[in-house]
């Protein structure tokens, strides 16, 4: 039987660090949960897809947003045209420099922005972060052991890239730029070609993706609590991805024999 691992990556697989800064208050935030940030601002969190370098320059003409996380019940209106407001732009490079300098790893830096209801940008958001030191042997043995792994993340595609390639996961196996319903769609894809097919998340974002799939594993990182509605839909809770190992390999074909007798 195929198995395929569906891997979300911040918080799961990478240690995150994220900067924010406040455009209004011209404040700057370190290490928080963006999810939750932007959920309690009642905002979008946009990822910019393009050049980050032509984007601070103001070529923004091949610059695309994406969204990653919408906390209302439709968009907003977004217009590209708002980050060539002479305070964003500015908030844009501070930010991506201030994510490589405190954020600094092999993975690079992503960089996205908030709208509110009205469409205005509030906020600019860089993530960092680096693999948790457990994660590459993991992946290594559960593919000597023919399990098939991709990465279906939010984040940007720099950063995703490189991290497929650190973990010698092929490109074509990796999403980015991922709302919780497309990381939803590669599962359900995938589950048309494997067996069995494992979503490995860490947050509410991931819980529609993990409904899809046949087996369910939410990570706690250092033990965090997680809220009890996502804990009650989730078939298990692991602190480490060597535990993920041993569930992805416990996994037995369905004995058909079983199934008839019923």
């Amino acid at each position: 039987m195929r198995k395929a691992v569906v891997l979300d990556k911040s918080g799961t697989i990478i240690d995150p660090c994220r900067v924010v800064y406040n455009i209004q208050e011209r404040n700057w935030l370190f290490h928080i949960s963006t999810l939750k940030y932007v959920v309690e601002k009642g905002g979008v969190l946009v990822n910019l897809r393009g050049r980050i370098q032509d984007i601070i320059a103001g070529n923004v003409d091949k610059a695309k947003l994406k969204v990653s996380c919408c906390a209302l019940k439709n968009y907003p209106p977004m217009d590209k045209s708002k980050l060539l407001d002479p305070v964003v732009l500015e908030g844009i490079r501070e930010t991506y420099e201030k994510a490589l300098a405190h954020c600094s790893s092999e993975l690079g830096a992503c960089v996205a922005v908030v709208f509110n209801r009205e469409g205005e940008i509030t906020d600019v958001v860089g993530l960092g972060g680096k693999l948790y030191p457990d994660v590459k042997e993991s992946v290594r043995i559960m593919q000597e052991r023919g399990v098939d792994v991709y990465l279906a993340t939010g984040n940007c595609k720099e950063m995703t890239v490189k991290c497929a390639d650190l973990l010698d996961i092929p490109r074509h196996a990796a999403i980015f730029d991922a709302s919780p319903e497309e990381k939803r769609g590669l599962v359900r894809r995938l589950r048309g070609f494997y067996g069995s097919v494992v979503m490995v998340g860490n947050d509410i974002n991931d819980l529609i993706a993990m409904r899809e799939a046949d087996i369910s594993v939410l990570v706690r990182r250092r033990g965090e609590f997680q809220r009890a509605s996502l804990c009650s839909e989730v078939d298990y809770f692991v602190d480490s991805l060597a535990e993920v190992v041993r569930i992805v390999c416990e996994i037995r074909p369905i004995d058909q024999s079983d199934l008839t007798s019923k």
